[in-house]
């Protein structure tokens, strides 16, 4: 009799684990273990549809050295767009805009900083550029920075012209930069490339090497008509001299690469140059540019966002506090723009005529 309670009692047992197997989160089951989230709705939306996930949410900016003028306008932007908008942005410090068009060519960046004068460099695959870069790598979503580049010296050492530096120690910016090519040109067309005795520096070494008299001249440099501190330094401790581009030299720098044009530092950039006249200098600009592999979209809220916030962006960086002075005055005309940013670009009334829209 014991024996048969007993066995009826295993039977009863077994039937218990069994239902309860079959209620668990075990395999075959669409209900989830207790604890743990359902992937289906963690993915979704709050209707359980899947979530859209793409790259165009995450762009990565190019960015030059540390501290410099692109730099801190580009850390701007990303931390606008990323406070105003939801889109997310990040930035990459890299050695210039050289490198970042080849990482967005490679598809290691989807954005950032480049020089007007490397645009044009790029799409024809001129030195320093290993070879024709695609203009889908480069387009322009607008430009927020133009620097002027005049050469300095001290008043009264026998250099009154560029013709004057044949010969002459003149320290332009590093290697490669921009900046340092746009000089090459401008030194060639005078012919003086070869007979002038060029040295290469960081910018702050440069104005110390002309203070110090360990050079001649040097290149200066005044981004949106503000110069850096180096700059205000060596006007305060000695007589300098801005020397002038002639006007054919400066329609012929243009002719060579319409990424580079020229503009004139007057009295309201520098007190020493008297009132109603001019220092004509040659010009490079920074303009902030994207893959056409960034929609539409992502590239519309970005540059919205910049210009609707351009009171925020010169409290970080006052070189942004005139952004819409230079969103498309400084634009390479030859050069496509993205779609997005010509969209945000014609809803400011910033579009210009002679743009042209990159086609795909």
């Amino acid at each position: 009799m014991l024996k048969k309670w007993f066995s009826i009692l295993l039977v009863f047992v077994f039937a218990l684990v069994m239902a309860a197997g079959c209620s668990s989160g075990g395999a075959g089951s669409s209900t989830p273990p207790a604890g743990t989230a359902d992937p289906a709705a963690s993915a979704g939306t709050e209707s359980g549809a899947p979530a859209q996930s793409s790259p165009i949410d995450q762009l990565r900016l190019g960015t030059d050295a540390v501290g410099g003028t692109a730099n801190v306008a580009l850390e701007a932007m990303s931390s606008v767009v990323n406070r105003h908008t939801e889109l997310r942005t990040s930035t990459i410090v890299t050695t210039g805009a050289v490198e970042i068009i080849n990482l967005i060519n490679s598809g290691e960046l989807e954005g950032g900083y480049a020089g007007t004068i490397n645009l044009v460099q790029a799409l024809r695959g001129e030195a320093p550029f290993q070879g024709r870069i695609p203009e889908s790598a480069m387009l322009q979503a607008l430009g927020f920075v133009s620097w002027r580049l005049p050469i300095l010296t001290i008043k009264g050492n026998g250099i009154e012209s560029y013709e004057d530096l044949a010969g002459k120690r003149v320290a332009f910016p590093e290697v490669g930069s921009a900046s340092a090519e746009v000089l090459r040109i401008v030194f060639e067309q005078y012919g003086i490339f070869d007979s002038a005795r060029i040295e290469y520096f960081p910018w702050a070494e440069g104005f110390n090497a002309l203070k110090d008299g360990r050079v001649d001249a040097c290149v200066g440099t005044w981004g949106n008509g503000i110069p850096p501190a180096g700059i205000i330094e060596l006007f305060t401790l000695r007589d300098i001299n801005i020397l002038s581009m002639n006007e054919e030299i400066a329609r012929r720098i243009g002719e060579i690469n319409s990424g580079i044009a020229a503009q004139e530092l007057t009295y309201a950039e520098n007190d020493t140059i008297p009132e109603g006249e001019g220092r004509l200098a040659p010009r490079n600009s920074g303009v902030v540019v994207f893959s056409a592999s960034v929609s539409e979209e992502a590239v519309y809220v970005f540059t919205r966002a910049c210009l609707e916030n351009i009171e925020e962006l010169g409290t970080i960086s006052r070189d942004l506090a005139v952004l819409k002075d230079y969103a498309t005055s400084v634009c390479v005309p030859d050069i496509p723009f993205h779609p997005g940013a010509a969209r945000a670009l014609k809803e400011a009334g910033l579009w210009q005529d002679n743009f042209i829209v990159y086609q795909g």
